[in-house]
């Protein structure tokens, strides 16, 4: 599974706190800087990020500088940039996008806005592997038989990553034991009701730390509900 990497410039560290928190807590690396020459430097040393969110009012040498020397480079030119920043006039706006930006986000704004506005333009980029499943942070590779919660890789037996594939495949809807039953026959073992519910229990606690959670339905099976912030934003 492939994990995206922001770089996220931005002179206010507050807010660059806040932005990296955020984008952390979805599952993204985070390359943070509060200077543009920082950020360039970095880029020196091999590093590519998938999304560029750039200040344009930096100290120094500014957003509009620093995007006109990305893409005038053959590596980083085709690397999708939002600009963010305190200007809100048409004529900026036009400018950074003439510059070749993908995005121009004005302060204040919500941090829904925001992760909204980057996951767009990160699909748009990089079409979603359809062997990739995911539920919050949770990601499951199909094909090469990974989970991960954020970037940390979960160790899980094949019977528990089978049952897990199937509540994921099924989020947010009750998955009938019998179900898991029929998904766990492949290898070859007997199953019976009680082996589900003791892989279950085995896999609430690999993932306790994930945000996904798995629920009991009584007499019935499971469901995986996907875990969300709720209508609840911040204003940035």
């Amino acid at each position: 599974m492939s994990n995206f990497v922001i770089a996220l410039v931005e002179d206010d560290p507050d807010l660059l706190e806040i932005l990296t928190y955020i984008l952390e807590k979805e599952g993204y690396k985070v390359l943070a800087f509060e200077r543009g020459e920082q950020f360039l430097k970095s880029l020196s040393e091999n590093i590519k990020p998938h999304l560029i969110v750039l200040d344009v009012m930096l100290p120094g040498m500014d957003g509009f500088k620093i995007a006109q020397i990305l893409k005038n480079n053959d590596v980083y030119r085709n690397v999708p940039l939002i600009f963010l920043t305190a200007k809100g006039l048409e004529e900026d706006k036009l400018k950074g996008f003439e510059l070749g930006a993908d995005d121009y986000i004005s302060k204040p704004f919500s941090t829904r806005e925001f992760l909204a506005r980057v996951k767009a333009i990160l699909r748009r980029y990089y079409p979603e592997n359809k062997n990739v499943l995911s539920a919050g942070k949770l990601k499951i590779d199909t094909e090469k038989f990974k989970v991960f919660c954020g970037q940390k890789e979960i160790p899980l037996t094949k019977a528990e990553f089978k049952i897990l594939q199937t509540l994921v495949e099924n989020k947010n809807r009750v998955v009938r034991r019998t179900t898991l039953m029929d998904a766990l026959a492949p290898l070859g073992k007997e199953v019976v009701s009680r082996t589900v519910d003791v892989h279950i229990t085995k896999i609430r606690k690999k993932l306790n730390d994930c945000g996904s959670y798995i629920k009991t339905v009584r007499g019935v099976g499971y469901i995986l509900e996907e875990p969300t912030e709720g209508n609840k934003e911040e204003n940035l």
